[in-house]
């Protein structure tokens, strides 16, 4: 048997797309037109063998493509735009198909005009395969009219954007695909009646991208949710209806929203429960696609799944809304709008969840699929309910893990918790105790647990009193030290910052900083603010833990700064994130800050994922003057709020983190000599010219959020000599002459001449490392060379003539 189809083509620069017409979500890119077809046929030849296709008619003898030129209202930044716009529109006899039907009321097919396509009279239908909109109307003649009302209504005041991305491309034709097939169903015409025979020779849906939570919590492998009756009674009673409604859980991230749902399949394993035998299932976005090669195959999954939903009256677990409406929104058959008829409809009991800021953004795009669901809001624990939740889940862990928890280590997990903002409680509190009862129990010698088998002497599950005494001494006790850790070991901060009883010396702390970043003192004293704050908890909760600008010419320790911080707070220089504004100066590139490029883990190596995988570290905005207005804009929300939104909705918390921005800003006319002489001789008015510089540039409000904006200054020459020895005495540390136990000593002269050698009044002190390598290590290894596997063991470095020479010791 053999079916026809209609495509929709376009040539595009790197390609050619190719769509069925009346299947639109079935499409694909390739590079000619002779690929697309294939990979289209082999798409549309399994789903021809399922059965499915064969009822809809996706030929038209009497179709053709006409064009429709129309300028259309956009929208961008608050301004009205006129739009150019030009769009291919299909039109063939009404009914999608009567007119290779026989009988009264077909459209009569004409002559062949000049054009060489068949002339329509009578009813039209219409559609512009672009939008994926289409229409039917009485009279071929007011096509034209009709088609652009059609493209108004759909683009309405439309993103600029969106308009750009329909533009035409300059070649959209029809083509025509001819698919041999056999079906599994030997009448194709009557899959109606034998739905159920089709159904089972399927695959299941539900077998192929869920897997069913209640048999997961037989195992006992889900999380409870403690303390959360009334929020589960509700959820039971909406998912049990018979109107078999579906529900948004609403709530903060990590709030316990999956737990609540893991806590309905233990409900659902239970007999005296009002759930009792109810059949949960679980995917997301991302299992539904999961193998899924061509476009359109992922649609056929989802049917499948729909169609055993109904079958069986099972509740399904989708995950978040945000990932459930970006699944399949660039070819128009998103699984939001899938779904939204079974949903409406009752056919189907579905569980989602979102934070509010999902929800509002999910209401702009799919506020009819947000509408049909019914929303159950889940705030915060109140401090009172959480500790009772924590001692539960203590609890839990402690005869799972066979550990047990001292009185103060559920108070500092919540103290921790609720100081760093580890999302609400008792979320991140859980988290710690397990985190430290799984270090616990790896650290424990092997063979410890279970020493007493459990029936042994007696009934089974009975352990004499004298055993449960000696198995409850060789329990371990997790205190409240343990918990330090264990949160320690999560973040990376160092213990003296996190455990109370630990005192931190504020002398070590500006002496640290003070060593790092040379001849920068109000720097120093800010960064030992900004330690000292986190220390004693009195950081403004509501705004990332620090903010700064940093304001000077190159060269002079701001990029330094930030690694100090880094390597202060969490013992590693490498905790920072850092992104060359530069890149972003091309207009709208905030999207790309956030998101990073392309790719599938474009989001993980953008500004929002990175922060999300590692909230406490340390965020280096390099030369943000470089960077576009858009840019700037974010700047106000992450500074202002401390929190950002990722492109697909997600809400990332900042709270924890330290944002670092640097600015050249002015360093062009604060003068041209070693360090700038004259800044140096009055400080201040050189910190004046730097801010003053930055008020000019940055708008107000930006500039004002900012938590500090430090102008740093000039190098003079004792901080470049300085600079130099350590230059020189790390170089001199390295590891080919460690090994060989060869010493290298040197005097104040080498510094001096190294010094001026290395720095650049307009450079700053970066040239410094290259007359190092020039001048000492690179002599240096030609020596080493030369000796082979007897090499000196000291050596001297000494100035001759202006020359650093490396001498034989000592």
């Amino acid at each position: 048997m053999e079916k026809r189809f209609h495509l929709f083509v376009r040539k595009h620069a790197g390609g050619v797309s190719a769509q069925v017409l009346v299947h639109p979500h079935l499409a694909t890119m390739a590079d000619d037109l002779a690929t697309a077809r294939a990979d289209l046929a082999h798409v549309l030849e399994k789903l021809l063998v399922r059965g499915e296709l064969w009822d809809r008619p996706a030929f038209f003898e009497d179709a053709h493509l006409r064009k429709v030129d129309l300028h259309i209202r956009a929208v961008q930044r608050g301004r009205l735009l006129e739009v150019p716009m030009r769009f291919s529109v299909l039109v063939h006899g009404a009914g999608r198909g009567a007119a290779r039907r026989a009988g009264a009321g077909a459209p009569r097919v004409g002559p062949t005009g000049a054009s060489g396509r068949a002339a329509v009279r009578g009813p039209v239908h219409v559609q512009v395969p672009r939008l994926g909109v289409d229409g039917d109307l009485d009279d071929v003649a007011d096509v034209d009219a009709y088609v652009e009302e059609l493209i108004r209504h759909e683009l309405y005041l439309a993103p600029l954007g969106r308009l750009l991305a329909l533009a035409y491309v300059g070649s959209e034709q029809l083509d025509h695909l001819t698919v041999q097939a056999r079906p599994r169903d030997p009448a194709p015409r009557a899959r109606p009646a034998l739905a159920a025979v089709v159904a089972s020779a399927m695959p299941s849906g539900l077998a192929e991208a869920c897997r069913r939570l209640d048999d997961d919590a037989a195992s006992g492998h889900l999380d409870h949710a403690f303390q959360r009756e009334a929020e589960l009674a509700r959820l039971i009673e909406i998912v049990g209806a018979r109107t078999r409604a579906s529900v948004l859980l609403v709530g903060p991230s990590s709030v316990g929203k999956t737990t609540l749902v893991h806590e309905l399949a233990y409900r659902a394993r239970d007999p005296g429960s009002p759930a009792a035998g109810l059949e949960l299932y679980a995917t997301s976005a991302g299992r539904i696609v999961a193998g899924m090669r061509y476009l359109g195959e992922w649609q056929g999954r989802v049917e499948r799944m729909l169609l055993e939903l109904r079958k069986r009256r099972a509740v399904l677990h989708l995950g978040g809304l945000g990932e459930l409406v970006a699944l399949g929104d660039r070819d128009g058959a998103d699984l939001g709008r899938m779904l939204l008829p079974a949903i409406e409809a009752g056919e189907v009991s579905v569980i989602l969840e979102a934070t509010a800021e999902e929800v509002a953004r999910a209401e702009r795009s799919h506020g009819a699929l947000v509408a049909a669901l019914r929303q159950l809001p889940l705030p915060p624990l109140d401090p009172e309910r959480a500790a009772l939740a924590l001692a539960q889940v203590a609890a839990r862990v402690g005869r799972a893990r066979k550990v047990r928890f001292a009185e103060g280590a559920l108070d500092r997990a919540l103290d921790l918790s609720e100081r760093f903002g580890d999302g609400p409680l008792p979320g991140g509190a859980a988290a710690l105790l397990r985190e430290a009862a799984t270090a616990a129990a790896a650290a424990r010698p092997a063979g410890s647990a279970d020493a007493h088998p459990r029936g042994a002497g007696g009934a089974a599950g009975t352990v004499a009193p004298a055993r449960a005494r000696a198995d409850a001494a060789s329990t371990p006790l997790l205190d409240a030290d343990a918990i330090t850790t264990a949160f320690s070991t999560r973040t990376g901060y160092r213990r003296d910052l996190i455990d109370p009883a630990r005192a931190l010396d504020p002398v070590e702390v500006r002496a640290f900083f003070a060593g790092r970043v040379l001849g920068q003192d109000q720097a120093t004293e800010l960064f030992t603010e900004l330690v000292l704050m986190l220390k004693t908890g009195l950081a403004d909760p509501r705004r990332p833990l620090g903010s700064f600008l940093l304001l000077g010419p190159t060269g002079v320790g701001k990029t330094e700064s930030a690694l100090a911080l880094a390597g202060f707070l969490f013992g590693d220089d490498h905790r920072l994130v850092r992104f060359d504004m530069s890149e972003y100066a091309a207009p709208g590139s905030a999207a790309r800050l956030l998101s990073s490029g392309g790719g599938a883990d474009a989001g993980a190596r953008g500004l929002a994922g990175r922060v999300a995988a590692q909230p406490f570290g340390v965020v280096l905005l390099d030369e943000i003057e470089k960077a576009d207005a858009s840019v700037h804009d974010l700047l106000l929300q992450v500074l202002g709020e401390g929190r950002l939104t990722d492109p697909r909705g997600h809400t990332v918390s900042l709270r924890n983190t330290i944002i670092v921005l640097t600015s050249n800003l002015g360093a062009d006319g604060a003068g041209r000599s070693l360090g700038f002489s004259s800044a140096q001789a009055d400080p201040g008015a050189a910190d004046g010219h730097y801010r003053s510089a930055a008020a000019a540039y940055f708008r107000p409000e930006l500039l004002n959020r900012f938590g500090a904006v430090v102008p740093y200054r000039p190098l003079g020459p004792d901080v470049v000599a300085r600079l130099a020895r350590r230059g020189l005495d790390r170089a001199l540390g390295r590891e080919g002459l460690t090994q060989r136990g060869v010493r290298v000593r040197y005097d104040d002269a080498v510094v001096a001449r190294l010094a001026e050698l290395g720095f650049d009044a307009r450079l700053g002190a970066r040239p410094l490392v290259r007359a190092i390598e020039a001048h000492v290590v690179a002599p240096l290894a030609r020596l080493l060379a030369a000796a082979g596997a007897h090499p000196p063991a000291e050596l001297r470095l000494v100035v001759a003539d202006g020359v650093i020479v490396v001498e034989p010791g000592p």
